[in-house]
């Protein structure tokens, strides 16, 4: 698991590179970017699963429907957070309602996991399903680290 890790790493280390050198002209690079990323998430945990040619074409689909849920249902809490810290002599109110906002999207976000869990659950074994899970926690992290070597 950590020499294939290793390789999609280095691949998407360098989509993130070569697009921060870029000049931030517009959202198309950043789009593509992204779009590559998703790609080499979806084969890494593909791989992981022990996916078959035929739950592959399923998985993909699927797991693209989920991931655009779940940023959907966090979008406006993030962007509630980051006006937030920007604004000056923000409320009690203010903070309870990014709170709320907050703790809200995640309960949504925990639904439309457990949703496509059990969607997940009518063509993938259990092991497959945790083993999906198991690999976006390595994937998470490993992009955590990346971001903190390039930030250093």
């Amino acid at each position: 698991m950590i020499r294939h890790l290793l390789i999609i790493m280095t691949l998407i280390f360098g989509l993130t590179a070569g697009a921060s050198a870029q000049p931030r002209g517009g959202h198309g690079d950043r789009e593509k970017m992204m779009k590559e990323l998703r790609e080499y998430k979806i084969k890494f945990l593909a791989q992981e699963m022990n996916l078959e040619d035929g739950q592959k074409e399923r998985f993909v689909e699927l797991y693209n429907e989920m991931s655009d849920k779940r940023a959907d249902c966090m979008r406006d809490a993030r962007n509630m957070e980051r006006e937030l810290k920007k604004k000056n002599g923000a409320t009690e109110a203010d903070y309870q309602a990014v709170t709320d906002a907050m703790a809200k999207a995640k309960a949504r976000d925990a639904a439309i996991e457990k949703n496509y869990d059990d969607q997940f659950a009518k063509f993938l074994s259990q092991k497959q399903i945790f083993k999906m899970k198991e690999a976006e926690n390595e994937f998470r992290k490993k992009m955590s680290e990346m971001r903190q070597k390039r930030n250093r």
